[in-house]
């Protein structure tokens, strides 16, 4: 019998299936979630420590690793068909500044990566991400937004508005909650948040 999951605040009915996992690397995505841009609003500091949260198949995570060679970066993924997909392609492309598990844990982020999981996730699944933080860090949420029509994604109604997004976050204990202006994501919100 499987344990049942608490997936209070969540948005979407179930996480997304390793079983679908070439749609994560479809090379159209880059035309409006650009590996790139990402890597650049994360502006990982020297030596900084990342958590990519809900990684998937690590196309993010090695795009940080190979943007910033001097980082640690941690591709966390609660489904161990994910951690198998990146522990396997960081042998493959030889990242040793790449590590994976399935919770945040470990020496305080400097950053936090939240990529289109926001709404997969429940409200206990905040508590460690917060965690995880260390003082001067922050997470960056780019997540599909609820509040617009969409020709990708996953329906409106699994995805959460900007502002029920900050909502969510600040009753979660992220003190400070920014809007980026990210038009580079034309069919996402992006946040900062920090304790």
């Amino acid at each position: 019998m499987s344990e049942i999951q608490d997936r209070s605040g969540a948005r979407q009915p179930e996480l997304f299936s390793p079983e679908r996992a070439a749609r994560l690397d479809d090379p159209a995505r880059e035309a409006y979630m650009s590996a790139a841009a990402i890597v650049a609003r994360l502006d990982v500091p020297k030596e900084g420590r990342v958590i990519d949260l809900g990684a998937g198949t690590g196309r993010y995570t090695f795009a940080i690793a190979k943007a910033h060679p001097d980082a640690f970066v941690v591709a966390v993924d609660t489904q161990p068909g994910f951690v198998r997909i990146i522990a396997e392609r960081c042998l493959e492309g030889q990242f040793d500044n790449v590590v994976t598990g399935d919770t945040p844990a470990g020496p305080p982020a400097d950053r936090i990566l939240l990529l289109n999981v926001l709404h997969e996730m429940s409200d206990l699944d905040l508590n460690p991400v917060r965690a995880a933080l260390s003082p001067e860090g922050w997470m960056l949420v780019i997540d599909w937004d609820g509040g617009i029509e969409r020709p990708v994604g996953p329906p409106r109604e699994h995805s959460h508005t900007r502002d029920e997004a900050i909502a969510r976050l600040q009753s979660r204990g992220f003190a400070r909650v920014e809007r980026i202006d990210a038009p580079e994501f034309p069919y996402h919100f992006v946040l900062r948040a920090s304790t």
